[in-house]
């Protein structure tokens, strides 16, 4: 092994990246399902408010869930850096 741990930290590195490219990737996918949580939503509040308030809950989980999918990526990705003995 090198002595400035440069195995150790590609490793982390890759690990890092690939929690990151997963949460926006998790995120990407669910876009489009908001969006048209959203329209159900918007269409059915005139109609029948009871069921607005279904589309309205089922959109606030998604994003919830978009929310937390992107809190933890961006946590991993901030936690699993190199220690600051290490950065130049």
């Amino acid at each position: 092994m090198a002595d400035n741990g440069t195995p150790h930290r590609s490793y982390r590195d890759a690990i890092r990246w690939g929690l990151l490219i997963a949460a926006v990737a998790v995120t990407g996918f669910r876009v489009p399902q908001i969006w048209r949580e959203y329209r159900e939503w918007r269409y059915a509040l005139p109609i029948d408010p009871s069921a607005a308030d279904l589309y309205r809950t089922e959109l606030m989980v998604s994003m919830v869930g978009i929310a937390v999918a992107l809190c933890v990526g961006l946590g991993a990705f901030y936690l699993l850096r190199s220690p600051a003995k290490n950065r130049r």
